[in-house]
């Protein structure tokens, strides 16, 4: 009897060994979690990936619908979602020694692509349309409220509202749960503008905890500042001196500050903060609504108006949509044409008489106001933070300006996990499936945390992990993962069955990663 041929059966590994490490496994959910963290696949798509990397086995591959996906996210709606998120949290606050000095909270919004009309009744947060970040008014979509800590980025709690309500409602229910989940009021919260309403700054306040957020353009305290500014100048301290990655010429961002002479008016501190990046797009700004208010005008100025509404209508909505309203003086003057025409027809001789016709006309005159455009220009570059707390403006700034690592979140949320589209029709499996989502920025956040930590540790600058082995200062999650993409394991096969194993040669620089998060190589190919 001829020998059974030998066959090898490939299994591709990619990051989730290194996953595996951080989430228990839990059958079909931590599946879903998986995928969400490593490769985005539609629902019905997860049991064929999962059979290729080798995560579950080609009996359970045959049973993994999206029946099955689904019914699984609605169990898990219903089960009790705040204390198994509480105990992750906790659980990795404890494991990873996390600091809680400050919480940083943001919001953003989920679009959605259905109609959900018939889901009016469920008790999921519900898809409405509302200020929608993606520019999409046309659809409806829900808000995904996010609070991060200070060390790392790390997400600590989230939650998913109604599409249609607005930030500055959640801040008391995101702050009090806060509170609950670290056991203590003793952290900052810090938050953008939406945070500055009476009664939730008064409730953080009398509540021992601390704030720190940025005061809307629309208060008092903003005009009154302005007219301050007309008889004095305020002394601005040396702030924060910061690398610019955003203009190409790379030149440093300066911030000062200056505490203001006069409280808010709940008696809290004001630190007005004036911002070299933000002084120079302020003018270029006023330049171009000046720039454009002046095209509109000029050729309304040149012309004879027969309807004085319809010209006035113009000017005030080239000053309105340009926001340019108290930079001009303007007037439209009353003019009176004269014209002939001869009284009798045919054609015009020496004897022929005419008559005047006078006609009412209307021209535009304007001019800038130089003096209220240097008036604003005093203001340039400036911004107001608010807070009850009593260090140095300096760390108070700092404080603030950690909030773009947590709009980085919800950055990868959308574009590394493509949240979006969300390819379920039941908000209650969507809202289980966000629950998912946060897990998984859990995961990886803390990944990226250890990696940046042990760097630190060990003195090393950068590792190559962008393409043609450019170095990497400061690597995220989703490229030290895409490292380990192609790993594979080599299943060598005779008549069906795994008679040996062959993993792939790890690289120096994936050892290295390995190394930074902690994980032996043997450890990495034994939990594949």
């Amino acid at each position: 009897m001829p020998d059974t041929p030998f066959s090898i059966r490939p299994v591709r590994l990619g990051s989730l060994p290194i996953i595996r490490q951080v989430v228990p496994v839990s059958e079909t959910l931590v599946v879903a979690l998986l995928n969400v963290v490593t490769e985005r696949y539609p629902l019905y798509k997860m049991g064929e990936w999962a059979l290729e990397r080798g995560v579950i086995s080609p009996e359970m591959a045959e049973c993994f619908t999206d029946d099955r996906v689904g019914r699984a996210l609605d169990r898990l709606f219903y089960a009790d979602r705040a204390a198994l998120t509480t105990q992750v949290v906790l659980n990795a606050i404890r494991v990873y020694d996390l600091e809680i000095n400050r919480i940083h909270n943001d919001s953003t919004t989920v679009t959605l692509f259905g109609d959900y009309a018939q889901y009016e009744d469920t008790k999921a947060a519900k898809p409405k349309p509302g200020h929608n970040k993606d520019h999409r008014p046309d659809l409806k979509q829900l808000l995904f409220s996010l609070s991060v800590a200070d060390d790392g980025a790390v997400p600590l709690y989230y939650k998913v509202w109604d599409g249609n309500i607005t930030d500055d409602t959640t801040h008391i229910r995101n702050w009090t749960a806060l509170r609950s989940l670290v056991g203590h009021a003793n952290f900052i919260y810090v938050a953008d503008c939406k945070l500055c309403v009476r009664e939730t700054m008064q409730l953080i306040h009398t509540g021992g905890g601390s704030f720190v957020t940025v005061m809307p353009q629309t208060r008092l305290e903003i005009a009154r500042f302005r007219q301050w500014l007309d008889d004095n100048t305020p002394q601005w301290q040396d702030a924060l001196y910061l690398p610019n990655t955003r203009r190409k010429d790379g030149t440093p961002r300066v911030f000062w500050t200056y505490d203001s002479p006069f409280l808010s008016t709940e008696g809290y501190r004001i630190i007005w903060v004036k911002s070299l990046d933000k002084q120079q797009d302020d003018e270029k700004r006023r330049a171009a609504r000046i720039q454009r208010t002046e095209d509109d005008l000029t050729p309304l100025s040149n012309q004879v108006h027969g309807n004085r509404n319809k010209l006035e209508k113009k000017v005030l909505a080239t000053l309105r949509d340009n926001q340019t309203e108290e930079y001009y003086d303007w007037q439209i003057v009353r003019d009176v044409e004269e014209s002939f025409k001869q009284q009798s027809p045919g054609r015009p001789t020496a004897t022929t008489s005419f008559k005047k016709i006078e006609t009412e006309v209307y021209r535009l005159t304007w001019c800038q106001k130089a003096d209220r455009v240097q008036h604003d220009a005093r203001y340039d570059g400036i911004f107001p933070l608010i807070t009850n707390r009593h260090e140095p403006a300096r760390q108070i700034l700092e404080y603030y300006k950690y909030q773009p690592y947590l709009e980085k979140r919800h950055q990868q949320l959308k574009s590394v996990y493509n949240v979006a589209p969300v390819l379920l029709k039941n908000p209650q499996r969507i809202e289980a499936l966000l629950l998912l989502y946060f897990l998984g920025m859990l995961v990886t956040a803390l990944i990226e945390r250890a990696v940046r930590k042990e760097m630190k540790e060990r003195e090393i600058d950068s590792i190559p992990i962008y393409p043609e082995d450019r170095a990497c200062k400061s690597p995220t999650a989703d490229k030290l993962l895409d490292l380990f993409s192609d790993v594979r394991l080599q299943h060598i096969c005779r008549g069906g069955r795994v008679i040996q194993t062959v993993p792939d040669a790890l690289s120096q620089k994936q050892r290295l990663v390995l190394g930074l998060i902690g994980l032996e190589p043997e450890s990495y190919f034994r939990d594949g």
